[in-house]
This record gives structure tokens, C-alpha cells and sequence, in this order.
């Protein structure tokens, strides 16, 4: 691993999801009303007007969590509920504060992201509590803490490095004995590892090489970071991102170092990430489904209170790629849904 951020966190994306129908205007308040007369589940026991924590554990400013927000905020109108939508702006003890607090409000369930695992006490004094928690996009918890988890909305990360890796061979551009660069922010976060391990189950076997750098969160640190890598290796035969921040700085990356068409594959959506695959310069991303993640996530913890269903974890975006092929259809859903 070859580490040069000097920033390490979670990354930013872009994805998808469906039941736009249900969807509230807006994402960046900080609490959402209850449905609208005549909404909710019927039969059971009522949750009707009960809260639901949202918890994100970075802040409102990153694009990624726009359609994981709309998603929460469509749930929790089918259900009837409150969703409280908090930000732990990168802060651990923010995030078990905010944790501690929905314990002694003693609200329906707490969803929440923990690419840490500084809340993960927290996390099991919830559970003590009675309280369900389902974890959505990163589940950094292990041991006996993973057990305090009801259930996780995010993506296979290991499968899902695989798939892009594979569509890079099989279209010719990794090659036996090809060198590659795998920037990502945060080189240590299980998504960047577990997204690496899927890559190198590929490339290994064809004696390819993907070297990882860590490259923050900083768009134009990131750029930089990169440009210095390729600059250093100038044998480098092509970019897989495993992640947006890097994706969405990749062209321009091989347009500064003179290499313009070298191929670029990696890891979810923005306007920017799918303007280049309209023409042709990055060749496909994998699509994680951030919508999904929320909406499924407050679901599950409402069905949890109305029928003491048991949640269920669900690898959202699947195997799903956005290539040239379908890009022209996924464009219009970015921001709000994908």
C-alpha cells in the first residue's frame, strides 16, 4: 500500500434507487415532519408520528448522501414516522453523542453509517436499550460490537471491486503484467480495502499490479496527490478509482501527465463522472445506490416497530455498471435519486 493523503475519510459518491414517487423536496434540514394524513402501515402496533434517527457520519455538504437523504426521507413518509437526520461532521464523539442522546429519547430505531469503530459502545448500549440499529453505505464494526447491528444497507465491496477489475480485462485494458494505480480517499476504511481485495482477485492471477494511494477528500488535493503519483510512475498504464473523489479527478489527472487516453475505470456517479463516460473517457462505474440505502434502512427499522420483522441486510447497486450504454438513462436521476 502506498499511502500520500494527508486526509483519510469516507468517500463521497453519487447512486441510485427507486420509489421516486414518495420522495420530500429538499435534503438538508435537520428534521423531517411526519407523513401526510393517511399515510403509515396498517395493523400491528402503531408507529405512526414516532421518530427514526437518520445518522450520517460526515456532514451535509457532501454530495454523496443527497439521494441516501431522499430515500430516508421517502420511508419515512410511506411509515408515518419522524426522521431526525443528524450530522456527525467526521466527529466521533459527535456521532456516540448523537447515539446517546437517541437512547435516552428512546426513539424506534437508529440508522446510521460507521466507517469508525468509535460508536461502536454506543451502538451496543442502543441495542441494550431495545433499541434496533441498522447501519447503512459502511459498516466498520467487528467482533462482538457487529453484533449490536440489526442489519446492513450497503454494498458487497469485495464483489463490487471484482466487477469493475473484470470489465477493465475484458475489454483489453488490463493485461498480463499491466501496472495500474488504484487511487481512493481513505486507503484504510474497510471500503477501500475490501473494494481493493476484489480488484487484486483479478489482477493477480494475470500477474497485474494496482498500486493504492490514498488521496483524501479534497477534490484538487486529491488531483494533485495524483498527478504527483503518475508523474513518479510514468510506466503507469492506467486509473482504477475506487472511489468518486479520485473518479471524478481521473481525466484530468491523464490529461496533465499527457496521457488523455489512458483508460479510467472506478467507483459511482456525479454529473462530472458521467459526462466522461458519455465520451469516452472513463469506460465504467460501479453504481453503489445510495437512495436504496436510505430509503431501505428506515424501512427495515419501521417494519421492525410495526410488525417485529427481523431486518434484513441487502447489498444494494448489486452488480450494476454505468457505461456509455446506459448512461444517456441514469443522467436525469443524478442528483435527487442516483
Amino acid at each position: 500500500m502506498i499511502t500520500l493523503s494527508r486526509r483519510s475519510h469516507i468517500r463521497s459518491s453519487i447512486v441510485a434507487g427507486a420509489v421516486a414517487a414518495f420522495v420530500l423536496a429538499g435534503c438538508a434540514s435537520t428534521e423531517t415532519p411526519a407523513a401526510q394524513e393517511g399515510a403509515g402501515l396498517t395493523g400491528g402496533e402503531s408507529i405512526a408520528g414516532k421518530t427514526i434517527v437518520f445518522q450520517i457520519y460526515t456532514g451535509p455538504d457532501t454530495p454523496f448522501w443527497v439521494p441516501a437523504v431522499n430515500g430516508a426521507k421517502a420511508a419515512a413518509e410511506i411509515l408515518g414516522v419522524e426522521l431526525d437526520i443528524q450530522y456527525a461532521n467526521s466527529d466521533d464523539n459527535t456521532q456516540v453523542n448523537q447515539i446517546q442522546t437517541a437512547i435516552a429519547k428512546g426513539v424506534l430505531g437508529i440508522a446510521t453509517s460507521l466507517p469508525t469503530t468509535g460508536s461502536g459502545k454506543a451502538v451496543c448500549e442502543a441495542k441494550a436499550a431495545g433499541i434496533p440499529v441498522v447501519t447503512f453505505n459502511v459498516n466498520s464494526l467487528e467482533g462482538d460490537e457487529a453484533g449490536c447491528v440489526d442489519a446492513f444497507m450497503g454494498q458487497d465491496f469485495v464483489t463490487a471491486g471484482a466487477v469493475i477489475a473484470q470489465r477493465m480485462v475484458d475489454e483489453g485494458l488490463i493485461k498480463s503484467g499491466s501496472q495500474f494505480f488504484c487511487p481512493v480517499e481513505a486507503p484504510t476504511a474497510i471500503y477501500a480495502t475490501q473494494r481493493y481485495e476484489g480488484v487484486m482477485q483479478v489482477l493477480t492471477p494475470l500477474g497485474a499490479n494496482c498500486d493504492l494511494v490514498g488521496v483524501g477528500t479534497d477534490p484538487a488535493e486529491a488531483r494533485d496527490i495524483m498527478v504527483q503519483y503518475m508523474l513518479g510512475k510514468p510506466n503507469t498504464d492506467g486509473i482504477l478509482a475506487l472511489g468518486a473523489v479520485p473518479l471524478s479527478q481521473a481525466t484530468a489527472t491523464a490529461s496533465q501527465v499527457q496521457k488523455p487516453a489512458m483508460p479510467i475505470g472506478g467507483f459511482d456517479l456525479s454529473e462530472d463522472i458521467l459526462n466522461d463516460i458519455s465520451t469516452g473517457k472513463i469506460v465504467a462505474t460501479v453504481d453503489q445506490q445510495p437512495y436504496s440505502q436510505g430509503f431501505y434502512a428506515v424501512m427495515q427499522l419501521g417494519l421492525r416497530g410495526q410488525y417485529q420483522l427481523f431486518p434484513s441486510s441487502m447489498a444494494t447497486g448489486g452488480l450494476g455498471l454505468v457505461d456509455k450504454s446506459n448512461v444517456d438513462a441514469v443522467k436525469s436521476f443524478v442528483p435527487d435519486f442516483r
